[in-house]
Parts: structure tokens; sequence; C-alpha cells
């Protein structure tokens, strides 16, 4: 056999284990998940709450992109229930993930969400989506603000 021969059957080999055994590239792997969550794009951003959830997490960054559910109500001013209905929304599209889970009683409940920065490529693709189609960075600013008058100055 040729060398050239040896390592493109080398290639293919390493390629279909890799696909065999599922242990694709996070990169490749973002990138068809952004390819298949494209048409789902304006969906996800045209709905304000899901807009300023994305807005206020991309925002916290020292807090690692990650707020409680009654912080987030709070600067929406928004119920606890509406967040988390969207949040759990914008967890099955992978855009958001659970950070840390609090024990209240026998029940655990999912207290602490960030952006999953396993896809960051997704994430930064969704915002900038939001930015250039349905609203500024300043119009974000204003639907995460609760106190009324800051509203009016902004």
């Amino acid at each position: 056999m040729s060398e050239r021969y040896k390592k493109v059957s080398f290639y293919i080999i390493l390629y279909m284990n890799k696909i065999l055994l599922g242990t694709q590239d996070i990169a490749e792997n973002e990138d068809s998940m952004i390819f298949n969550l494209r048409p789902e794009f304006n969906r996800i951003c045209y709905n304000s709450i899901r807009a300023s959830i994305i807005h206020l997490l991309v925002k916290s960054k020292e807090l690692n992109h990650s707020l409680s559910v009654e912080e987030i109500a709070y600067r929406l001013g928004k119920r606890h229930s509406v967040v988390i209905h969207h949040l759990e929304k914008l967890n099955q599209c992978k855009i958001v993930e659970i950070i840390r889970l609090l024990k209240y009683g026998d029940k655990e409940r999912r207290s602490i969400w960030g952006l999953n920065m396993k896809y960051p490529n997704l994430v930064q693709n969704i915002y900038s989506h939001m930015l250039k189609t349905f609203y500024t960075a300043n119009e974000l600013d204003k639907m995460c603000c609760i106190n009324k008058n800051i509203r009016k100055i902004l």
C-alpha cells in the first residue's frame, strides 16, 4: 500500500470511530446545533421576556453569566413562574442551563441559571441575531429595568 492510502484510510477509520463512539468534537456538534436552531432564532428572540433573560445573563459577567430566578424575576418585573417557564424553553434550545439546585424541604428547586458556556458560539449567534433583528441594546436595557422612573430616564 502507498503511504498516502494508509493516511487516508487511517483518517477514515478515526472519523468512523468518532461517529460510532459519539466522541465528535464539541465544535462540530455546536455548528450542527446552530444550523438546526437557525429557523428557531426568530421565535426565540422575538419574545421580549426571553430576549430580556438572555440580555441579563450576557450582561452579568461578574457572576459568570448566571443569576438567580428571583433576581431575574425582580429585574424584569415578572412572576417567578413566568421566568421559570421561559428559562425552561431556553434550556430546551441549549442556550441556558441550571447552575445550582437548592434544596427546599424534600424538593430541589432550580434556583440559579446561567448561559450554557459549553456552546458559546450558539449563545453569541442568538444574541447577535437578537440585536440585529429585533432589539437594540438600549431597548433591552429598558426592558430589564423594573423601576419606571429609571425607564423614563433611559
